[in-house]
């Protein structure tokens, strides 16, 4: 019997930083009672090729009524004209044909943009005498001015968040019309978390979601982390920050219920104000029909403008 795949994008687009690099998660459903081993591909669309994508473990096992993850990282190649190009996500059973029992997601787009070229050096003494002009002119501006002390640089803003504080504010959706809930969780299963409480969305199929709203002092380049929990009903989840997704894929399941660390989820640009922060289920890796997922708290750290990832 075919298993009839299910192929979902978590986004309809990837997001490229300046170097037209990007990556997106796509979740897999097997509906059916059978486990079946799943092949996961990509299809590029006119103009780019397979060569700029990269499917971590493509081949898994998924159990029936279970989904797996896969994170797809795409690197597009210097040169390649500026414009928007797409592509697809598909999935088929590793005992048959592609043409048998493939399943396609929806067409994902994104915009490659243009990247300057790096600048040519100048001729060798052009450029010495160039430097040796700057030097003498910091060198005098040095012994002109000379301060005592160099004033400190600015304390990075820090903004830090405990998730369960956001619930008043919080928006639910289940493409699939389940009953999903989020709620504030007081210490459990032998777990303290900071505050006493922590969010717990309480989802029932892929796709759910709850949206929470965050405030930001400044227009800046931001570190964003948090600290979660994973437990034996935890779903995989990602985050989507202003509808777009911001890191890889979280892995909910342990046997035993676990707080962990504040950790990096990723780098974004974001203007000063309320924004908006998603935490979606895309998918489980154990045999439940609970899509949970908890979240202690979130944390967005300022960074210098060269900066990346602390």
């Amino acid at each position: 019997m075919t298993t009839e795949w299910a192929v979902a994008a978590a986004a309809e687009q990837f997001t490229l930083d300046p170097a037209n690099r990007g990556e997106l998660t796509f979740t897999v459903s097997n509906p059916g009672g059978a486990p079946d081993t799943v092949v996961f591909d990509v299809a590029p669309g006119e103009g780019s090729q397979r060569a700029w994508f990269t499917v971590a473990e493509p081949q898994r096992v998924v159990p029936g009524q279970n989904s797996v993850s896969f994170l797809v990282r795409l690197a597009v190649p210097a040169g390649t004209p500026p414009r928007r190009y797409d592509m697809t996500g598909f999935a088929y059973s590793a005992n048959t044909a592609p043409e048998e029992s493939s399943r396609a997601s929806g067409r994902v787009t994104y915009e490659v943009t243009g990247v300057a070229p790096p600048r040519r050096a100048p001729w060798p003494w052009i450029a010495a005498a160039v430097a040796l002009v700057v030097l003498v002119g910091a060198v005098v501006g040095y012994l002109l001015s000379r301060p005592d002390a160099a004033p400190p640089p600015a304390a990075a803003r820090v903004v830090t968040v405990e998730a369960e504080s956001l619930l008043a504010g919080a928006r639910t959706e289940s493409p699939a019309g389940a009953a999903v809930k989020v709620v504030e969780q007081p210490d459990c299963c032998g777990l303290a978390f900071s505050g006493g409480r922590q969010l717990f969305l309480q989802g029932l199929a892929v796709g759910d979601r709850v949206s929470l709203t965050v405030t930001l002092p400044a227009d800046a380049t931001w570190s964003f982390a948090a600290s979660r929990t994973t437990a034996p009903d935890y779903a995989n989840t990602i985050w989507q920050v202003d509808g777009v997704q911001v890191g890889g894929t979280f892995l909910g399941f342990s046997k035993q219920p676990a707080l962990r660390d504040v950790e990096y989820v990723g780098t974004v640009r974001l203007g000063r104000g309320p924004h908006t922060l998603t935490l979606v289920a895309v998918g489980r890796t154990q045999g439940t029909e609970r899509y949970f997922a908890g979240v202690d708290l979130v944390r967005f750290t300022e960074l210098p403008a060269s900066t990346g990832r602390p």
